[in-house]
Formats: structure tokens, sequence, C-alpha cells
């Protein structure tokens, strides 16, 4: 029943979105469709796991390897709509982009190795893991935060809450797998599965609700773009 809510969660937020993006202001509908985008990679991977695909057993719980190849998709779009948010030139900072997103491609994999792993050794991936992803939000907060501040009121407002929702939610992912069944199961496969549908709904529902419905926001940098398009014509 609970990977059915995360289903229907997903799809309705990617309905949601592709209705938002017929409206969205000129110049900034990509943001409409990296986020789209992560909410339906989402309803996959939570179509795969209700209807029975997408997990197997290793040891005595069932591993739903589903999540971490939708994370390995999702959380660098994620990563990547914060970043256009926050830095005016993106295509100056493709090294920032690209290295935050393999640290965090590298963070998933470590994870879905932890959680395909039966013995003891998965805490020491799952601690690497975890390890990775503080690297990676230390970089958005310093980097990202430091490179909005550039921005208009509206992006930085709208990035800065954005920002923060994301490091909150991340950083209660790997609690979740300590504390399930990947890890030492003190909620069971129950809590695990509520525990990671919740986190999903806010950091990829709620996520997009708060970027795509702040219009002054997405009008500001496309109105930055086409400035800085007119100014390179002439």
């Amino acid at each position: 029943m609970l990977l059915w809510i995360g289903t229907i969660g997903m799809l309705l937020g990617t309905v949601a979105f592709i209705g938002l993006g017929l409206r969205a202001p000129a110049g900034s509908r990509y943001f409409y469709v990296i986020t789209a985008l992560i909410t339906l990679i989402a309803f996959l991977s939570y179509l795969a796991m209700a209807t029975g695909a997408g997990q197997t057993i290793v040891g005595d719980r069932v591993f739903y390897y589903a999540r971490y190849v939708d994370w390995v998709f999702t959380t660098p779009l994620l990563l990547l709509d914060l970043a256009l948010l926050a830095l005016a030139r993106p295509g100056r900072n493709i090294g920032l982009i690209g290295g935050i997103i393999v640290l965090d491609i590298v963070m998933i994999l470590l994870g879905l190795w932890a959680g395909a792993t039966a013995g003891g050794g998965r805490y020491v991936l799952w601690f690497l893991s975890t390890v990775a992803m503080v690297a990676l939000l230390y970089i958005v907060v310093t980097r990202l935060f430091a490179a909005a501040e550039s921005q208009t009121p509206a992006v930085q407002s709208v990035f800065k809450t954005l920002a923060v929702l994301t490091v909150i939610l991340w950083s209660l992912y790997p609690v979740v797998w300590l504390v399930g069944a990947e890890g030492f199961n003190a909620i069971g496969q129950t809590g695990e599965v509520a525990g990671f549908l919740v986190l999903d709904l806010l950091a990829k529902v709620g996520f997009g609700f708060l970027l795509l419905t702040n219009r002054q926001a997405l009008s500001d940098i496309a109105g930055a773009q086409r400035q800085s398009a007119s100014s390179r014509v002439s």
C-alpha cells in the first residue's frame, strides 16, 4: 500500500509539473522539464516496486534496488536544479556542477553496494556513502550559497529555501537506512519504506512545487538570460 501511495504521489506531481510548464515564463522551461523528469523517474521506480519488480532478497530481507536506480538519476537532476538557480552563468561553472554530480553518483552507488551486501561490511559502505554526502552538502552550502548572492532577491529566496530543504531531507536518508531493514532493522521493512516514501515525496514533489510555483524567481532567471544573450550579440 505504501509503495502505491508513492506511485500515485509521483504521478500526480509529474502531471502537475507538466501542467505548470505549459504556462511557464519563456526562457525558464528547462526547470519544468528537469523537475517533471525527476518525478517521472520516481514514478516508474515506485511502480516497479509496487508491482513486485525492482527488488531482490539479500540475506533475510527484501532489498528494493529500484530506489537506488531512481536516486542515481533523480538526485543529480535535483542538484542541477539548485545549481541552475544559484549560478548566474552555469556555462562557466561546468567543473563545479560536474564535480557535485559525480560526488552524488558515488554516494548513491556506495549506498546501493551497502544495501546489496548482507554482511557487516555494509556498515562500512554506508559510512563511506554518508561521508560523500556530507562532502556534497558542504559544497552546496558553501559554493552554491555564495554564488546565489549575485542573483535577484526572489531567486536567492527560493534557492535558499530549496537548498536548506535538500540539506535537511538528504541528511535523513542515511538515518532511515541505518534504522531500517537494510541497517539495524529497528523499524522493520514497513518503517523503512514509509520513511523513504515521506522523504522522497518531500524531496521531489515538495521541492518541485516550491520551485515551479515561484514565477517571480523563474522570470528573473529568464530575464537575466535574455540580457546576457543580448550583451553577447551586441
